[in-house]
């Protein structure tokens, strides 16, 4: 859930604060941040072309701002009419609620159900990952300065209690463990995030790593590293980029600026090429319509979408980014549902029969995604741990990025219904030691359950 699941059916995860915004790493403010609309404009252009309308662009609608919509509305694109419909509430970012609004506690007690995942309605909030304080209840969850102290005497002296070490860091929210490590530095002087890394290595060390820095800052630093050196790592990459949402990409671009002093766009686009980096542009540019602004037609996409790739010699590649990363998701699930009923093919099986390479793996997982969230995820981490050996990075990265409790239970519930076996029997045959200890408390279910 994706973290953040990562929104959901999204993605995206949990949308942070700026860098600015956080004072002795705690965030200022209180949450949600406010959602700023994403700059107008945009790649790729409006497809096909058109005028803004008198009084300024209308590519992103402002939201949140009062009097919205404005009395004249935006000219709708080509073939399409602007919705009548009152406009929808406006969503919070990644799972937060709005502004004023309680924190939806019955969701951490109740994961939704698959079927509420697949066949969500238009105006839906986000199906992904989103994390909360402790319910109402969970008094006995030590206060950040026990936790911190807790840490302090594990790392103390020669050695190191690795268990003690487990019990706080894989089994907090990120926001608490956001304050743990302020607490930490206020108290010892020391980073928490170096002193771990000081104190643990290899699988383990690096499962630690991933859970205590905030989610933001880690899929940031997680791009990065997917870019720069030798070689790219098209996965990481695709499962970060790909199912964000717009206030959520908004988020992470600016993160990654404050935090390496680039622009995530520049180093994505220095590291791939071709029809794949057209995609990761797009999606990068956050600018999906997700309030359902224009009324798509369902048959006139199935139509554009055959004819750009099964019914055409060779691929217009372009038209399948355009569709998938600018079409509201509910829209896209009744296009790949109306596909399959009249060309009896499911639309992955059309993506991997019209692309290759890195570009047909992200397509099919944008479209995975788009479909179900947890599905998608469930069948990523079979994939890390299938064949010969186990892909530990992917591993780890999944399940730490998607480790909201109400999420990750469709995530389990998904690759139950399609593996016939439990994520916690198959992380268990594939990992030992504390790097299992961690994964089995990240997933909710500690070594020594039943």
């Amino acid at each position: 859930m994706s973290y953040y699941p990562p929104n959901q059916p999204g993605y995206g995860y949990p949308a942070y604060p700026p860098p600015q915004q956080y004072a002795a790493g705690v965030p200022v403010g209180g949450y949600p941040p406010p959602m700023s609309a994403p700059a107008p404009g945009g790649y790729p252009p409006a497809y096909p072309p058109q005028a803004p309308p008198s009084g300024g662009a209308y590519s992103y609608p402002p939201v949140g701002l009062p009097g919205y919509p404005p009395a004249v509305q935006p000219a709708a694109p080509y073939g399409y009419s602007v919705s009548q419909t009152a406009p929808a509430p406006v969503q919070a970012p990644y799972g937060y609620p709005a502004p004023g609004a309680a924190p939806p506690v019955a969701q951490m007690q109740h994961a939704p159900t698959m079927a509420s995942m697949q066949h969500a309605p238009t105006m839906m909030a986000p199906a992904g990952p989103s994390y909360f304080q402790p319910a109402a209840g969970m008094s006995n969850v030590p206060t950040p300065q026990q936790d911190a102290e807790t840490i302090h005497h594990a790392c103390k002296g020669f050695g190191t209690d690795e268990k003690r070490v487990i019990g706080v860091v894989a089994n907090r929210t990120p926001e608490h463990l956001m304050m743990v490590s302020s607490v930490y530095r206020q108290f010892y002087g020391r980073d928490l995030v170096e002193v771990l890394d000081k104190e643990t290595s290899g699988h383990f060390g690096r499962t630690l790593h991933y859970l205590i820095l905030p989610p933001l800052s880690l899929d940031a630093e997680l791009l990065y590293n997917a870019c720069i050196g030798a070689g790219t790592n098209e996965r990481c990459l695709i499962q970060i980029l790909l199912g964000r949402t717009n206030a959520d990409m908004a988020q992470l671009k600016s993160m990654f600026q404050a935090k390496y002093h680039r622009s995530l766009e520049s180093v994505v686009k220095s590291d791939v090429s071709g029809y794949l980096e057209k995609l990761f542009v797009v999606a990068m540019q956050g600018m999906r319509d997700e309030m359902g602004h224009y009324q798509y037609n369902v048959e006139a996409d199935v139509h554009s979408l055959y004819k750009a790739g099964e019914g055409r010699l060779g691929t217009d590649e372009s038209h399948f980014i355009h569709v998938l990363c600018n079409r509201p998701d509910a829209h896209l699930r009744a296009v790949f549902q109306q596909y399959q009923m009249r060309y009896k093919k499911k639309f992955t099986k059309v993506i991997k029969k019209e692309f290759s390479g890195w570009i047909k793996t992200a397509l099919c997982y944008l479209v995975n995604w788009i479909n179900s969230p947890a599905h998608c995820i469930a069948k990523n981490l079979e994939k890390a741990m299938e064949g010969m050996g186990t892909d530990d990075q992917s591993l780890t990265r999944l399940l730490v990025r998607n480790r909201t409790q109400p999420f990750l239970n469709s995530v389990k519930a998904a690759y139950l219904t399609k593996y016939k076996r439990t994520l916690r029997d198959r992380i268990k045959g594939e990992t030992s030691g504390d790097y299992r200890r961690t994964l089995l408390a990240v997933i909710g279910e500690p070594e020594h359950s039943a």
